[in-house]
C-alpha cells in the first residue's frame, strides 16, 4: 500500500469521526431535555427529595447525585448529615463529621448555633473537604465543648486558624490547647456573668488567665 493511499485512508477516517461528532452534538442539542429527578435519601428518617435536573436522552438517562452522597444500592443514596456550621469565603455551610461540605446553612441556624471559621477547603472528587491538619483534634474538642448545653449557650465562634474562641458576650479567649480546654470547659462558665469584654488566655495546663 502506497504512502499516499495510507494518507488518504487516514484522512477519510478523521473526516468520518468529525462528522460523527457533529451528529452527536446535534442529537444532544435537540433530543436532550432536563427532567425532574427524584432521589431517595436515607438518613435517620427516610425522605424523598427533589434534586437537580437529570439529563434524559431517548436511549439513556444521566442521574446526578448530590455531592458527598454515598450509594447504598437499591436506588438509594445516603446523604451525610451536617454536624457543624463553618464560615468559608464569606458564606456559611453545614459540614459532615469528616468535614465535607454538604449543605448551605440558613440564617436562623447561623444565629442560634456556634460557627467554625479559619478552615480551608479543597475540591476533591466533586466535594469540598477540609484541607487543614489536626482538624480531627480540633473537631473532637469542639464536639466535647458543645456537649455541655450551658457552654453551648455561651459560645458563638471557634477560630481554627488563630486558635481563638469567642463568647456571645464579646469575650475573646486565646486557646493554646483545644484538647485541654475540652477537659476544663467548665472554666468558660466563669465568664458567663462577666461584666466586661476582656481578653483571656487558656493555657495548656488548664488555667484561664485574663490578658487585659
Amino acid at each position: 500500500m502506497s504512502l499516499s493511499l495510507r494518507a488518504g485512508i487516514c484522512m477519510v477516517i478523521l473526516f468520518a469521526m468529525w462528522i460523527l461528532s457533529i451528529v452527536n452534538f446535534v442529537l444532544e442539542s435537540f433530543f436532550t431535555e432536563p427532567v425532574e429527578q427524584l432521589t431517595r435519601i436515607v438518613n435517620k428518617d427516610e425522605i424523598l427529595i427533589e434534586f437537580p435536573l437529570a439529563f434524559r436522552r431517548a436511549w439513556k438517562t444521566d442521574i446526578i447525585y448530590p455531592p458527598g452522597s454515598v450509594d447504598v444500592s437499591g436506588g438509594r443514596v445516603y446523604l451525610k448529615p451536617g454536624k457543624y456550621i463553618v464560615s468559608y469565603e464569606g458564606k456559611y455551610y453545614w459540614v459532615s463529621e469528616d468535614f465535607v461540605i454538604v449543605d448551605y446553612a440558613h440564617l436562623s441556624e447561623i444565629l442560634s448555633y456556634p460557627i467554625m471559621g479559619g478552615i480551608q477547603f479543597i475540591l476533591t472528587d466533586g466535594v469540598y473537604v477540609a484541607s487543614e491538619r489536626d482538624i480531627d483534634i480540633f473537631a473532637g474538642a469542639v464536639e466535647g465543648i458543645l456537649a455541655d448545653r450551658r457552654v453551648l449557650a455561651l459560645v458563638s465562634y471557634f477560630d481554627f486558624e488563630n486558635n481563638v474562641l469567642l463568647l456571645r458576650r464579646g469575650i475573646r479567649v486565646k486557646v493554646l490547647d483545644w484538647e485541654s480546654l475540652e477537659t476544663n470547659k467548665e472554666l468558660l462558665l466563669q465568664l458567663e456573668n462577666a461584666s466586661d469584654r476582656s481578653e483571656y488566655i487558656f493555657l495548656s495546663d488548664g488555667k484561664l488567665l485574663r490578658a487585659r
